[in-house]
């Protein structure tokens, strides 16, 4: 009986070569076009959701609150008009960036955010706030500064970015149009344990679907030329206001497609 396994195992292998497959081709997990072009999953874009934060109004016995932003994910139709060949650097061009033809519109996180009020004290870090409080609120008239945070380390998809690098929010307003808002990274080494973080700010007068991208050309990343395009009437709710940030509108052009 052992002299037959060891023969079957022979034959299986002599059949394997001969067939011209290499034995090692099953264990292969080397890149491939495909791998690399493959485009996240509602929940990988969820799990690479910037997290963000507004100012922290302290009163003068130290109490006080802070504005947070947190998503859940994005909706399937979300997803899908994101991910149609070509969707993005649609609505980045719309909104009058000059995207090169050769470029790579990579998506780094999405979610659907909501607003949350939390008090704080001066004597605790306001995550700890987060972690005990979420009473949910309104974006304030005339918008909110939010400073946004990703972590490279535990978040794969902003991988590779740098300070200086720009990138792009895509913010899909109550009319269906997305507004455009190109943003720098600002890269915050991680101490006493912490992870390194990138951070970015934004000026937003809403909040509900966004997506991150960051725009890919040669393998590097690009700051796109831009130009000011007409904005329909309803589109900002009558606000101009930046955070150091550049604003445009991509105008929904169909209620079908959105493009």
């Amino acid at each position: 009986m052992g002299n037959m396994k060891k023969l079957t195992g022979a034959a299986l292998a002599l059949t394997m070569l001969l067939g011209g497959t290499p034995i090692w081709a099953q264990t292969d997990d080397s890149s491939t076009t495909s791998d690399v072009d493959k485009s996240p999953t509602i929940a990988d874009l969820g799990q690479n959701a910037a997290f963000g934060k507004g100012d922290k109004v302290v009163d003068e016995n130290g109490n006080g609150t802070i504005t947070i932003v947190d998503s859940v994910a994005i909706s399937e139709k979300t997803y899908a008009e994101l991910t149609k060949p070509d969707a993005m650097k649609n609505i980045i061009e719309k909104a009058g960036f000059d995207v090169p033809k050769d470029a790579n519109v990579v998506l780094l996180g999405a979610g659907d955010y909501s607003a949350y009020e939390n008090p704080v004290r001066e004597d605790y870090w306001w995550w700890q706030g987060v972690s005990q409080f979420k009473e949910p609120t309104e974006i304030p008239e005339g918008g909110i500064d939010i400073e946004f945070s990703a972590h490279p380390e535990y978040q794969e998809l902003w991988k590779g970015l740098k300070a200086g690098d720009s990138i792009y929010v895509l913010h899909q307003l109550k009319n269906g149009a997305w507004e455009v808002i190109e943003t720098t990274l600002e890269f915050q080494k991680g101490g006493e344990g912490g992870a390194d973080t990138l951070r970015f700010s934004v000026h937003l007068d809403s909040l509900s679907p966004i997506a991150f991208v960051k725009v890919m050309s040669d393998g590097t990343v690009v700051k796109l030329d831009k130009e000011e395009v007409e904005k329909p009437a309803d589109s900002l709710a009558g606000s101009t206001k930046t955070t150091g940030a550049k604003k445009l509108v991509s105008v929904k052009k169909s209620p079908n497609t959105g493009f």
